[in-house]
């Protein structure tokens, strides 16, 4: 089978012909139909700091198939699966729980204690065929594309975030940065009830798209933000939820100056070094709630991204601006650097 692998922490990824994987206990073989880049694979093609630390944590292993946002069909089920068959539409939630820790025993299995990372602690997706995990199978409706599945991982994250924010309907939220995430929550928020978004970054490419999906786009480094915020929210002195995408640290030197008091931040960017934030002024006067977001509430999250997608109430591929060969694989790659929202490989040939 052809495929992307990464075989070493020099850029790039190598195309080439794999030997056919074969499913194991509790495993299925999928014919991939179309996968999509995320943040994560950019740091692997380009091996910064940010996939050292990820690889390390997760255990990633030279040669390795990177990938983990797929769609496909079941083409070879290994023995003791039950609850997946040959035929069947799936896509395939990233984090791969024990199943026996703490947190999988309470309903917490998205954080598990001794957790796996699909793509990185073993080979993902960036292939024709990928094996993975039962465990991790997530049957897609009949009404849901290939192209709408490869893009429910990623959509889950902003719909995550979404749910950690407490929305109220009519609220006004700040989605710091436009990137594919920011781009997903806008959508996300929109089909939640929310009533203003404003959506900000540096890039004016990005803002665009941004504002074609129905965000207020402001460009921080030409625009006042807080100028903005006063103008649209003007008896609440800020917004009242902030999701922050960019993992940007400086960010966070002027983020709380944009939240209302007793307002909502939800943090999904992991920024690259420690932030400081004062926690006085900040959090405690204001009455400022924060949470992090790692993943999809396994299985809630992925039951509304399907329900939303299926019921036409999303549409996810609104995201997606260029679609290439797994051929191709390291132009799509440099793409990201070039200005793009969400890059989907669907020719496998």
């Amino acid at each position: 089978m052809k495929a992307l692998t990464k075989t070493n922490k020099e850029i790039g990824f190598t195309y080439g012909e794999l030997k056919m994987p074969k499913p194991g206990e509790g495993e299925v073989l999928i014919k991939v139909r179309a996968a999509a880049i995320c943040g994560t694979d950019v740091h692997y093609y380009r091996w910064n700091d940010a996939a050292e630390g990820f690889a390390t944590k997760f255990n990633l292993q030279f040669p390795m198939i990177p990938g983990h946002e797929c769609a496909g069909d079941v083409v070879e089920v290994g023995s003791g699966v039950k609850t997946v068959k040959v035929g069947d539409r799936v896509t395939l939630e990233t984090h791969i729980p024990c199943g026996t820790c703490f947190n999988c025993r309470n309903d917490e299995a998205h954080n598990c204690m001794n957790m796996k990372i699909y793509g990185t602690s073993c080979d993902g997706c960036f292939s024709e065929y990928a094996i993975a995990p039962e465990s991790v199978v997530f049957h897609l409706p009949d009404a849901v594309s290939y192209e709408e599945g490869a893009l429910f991982e990623p959509a889950g994250v902003a719909m995550r975030a979404v749910e950690r924010a407490d929305l109220c309907p009519g609220d006004t939220v700040l989605v710091s940065g436009s990137g594919p995430i920011g781009m997903l929550a806008i959508l996300m928020l929109q089909a939640s009830g929310a009533g203003k978004i404003i959506a900000t970054d540096l890039d004016d490419w990005r803002l665009n798209l941004a504002s074609e999906l129905g965000a207020i786009a402001v460009n921080t480094g030409k625009q006042d933000l807080m100028e903005v915020i006063r103008k649209e929210c003007p008896e609440r002195g800020g917004v009242d939820v902030i999701i922050e995408t960019t993992g940007a640290a400086p960010v966070y030197d002027t983020l709380f100056t944009y939240l209302r008091n007793e307002g909502h931040v939800v943090t999904v960017g992991h920024p690259g070094k420690p932030v400081k934030i004062n926690v006085m002024e900040a959090i405690n006067l204001k009455g400022s709630t924060i949470r992090g977001v790692f993943g999809r509430k396994l299985w809630g999250t992925w039951w509304k991204v399907s329900a939303l997608v299926e019921n036409k109430k999303v549409d996810l591929t609104k995201v997606v601006t260029h679609r290439f060969a797994l051929k191709d694989g390291n132009e799509a790659f440099e793409q990201v650097a070039n200005g793009s929202g969400k890059i989907l490989f669907t020719d496998f040939s």
